[in-house]
């Protein structure tokens, strides 16, 4: 697996999977997911700038008991939806956005923690 820079930012990175765990999070819902990646879009400009002070903003958020790698999360607090983007910080200053899912249960963060840090670890000394 591997990373990507996004295309109009200096430190704001994707594993190449993200693209996909995004569509597999809004399935055929092209509207829903235009309206939502716009907002995370919109969000990506303060990542790229802020690096680890985004945490200031409530749009970001540590998630407790988290190492190897700490995970971060994109919440849209107001969302119907409850969409979540989780990321890690690298190299102190870059970000690397790892999964993407809808949070209907506690369970679905406890998965989507597994999934981002199996991504995490199959992008290796990417990172």
């Amino acid at each position: 697996m591997d990373i990507q820079k996004l295309v109009g930012f200096n430190r704001v990175y994707q594993a190449e999977c993200f693209p996909d765990e995004i569509n597999n999070m809004f399935g055929k819902n092209k509207g829903e997911k235009k309206r939502y990646i716009k907002w995370l879009y919109a969000w990506l400009p303060v990542l790229d700038e802020e690096g680890m002070n985004v945490l200031s903003f409530e749009t970001f958020e540590c998630l407790k008991n988290t190492n190897k790698p700490v995970l971060y999360v994109i919440r849209h607090p107001h969302s119907i939806i409850n969409e979540r983007y989780l990321f890690a910080f690298i190299n102190g200053k870059d970000s690397v956005l790892l999964t993407a899912f809808k949070e209907k249960s506690t369970s679905d963060y406890k998965s989507a923690i597994l999934r981002a840090k199996h991504i995490f670890s199959m992008l290796g000394d990417r990172v």
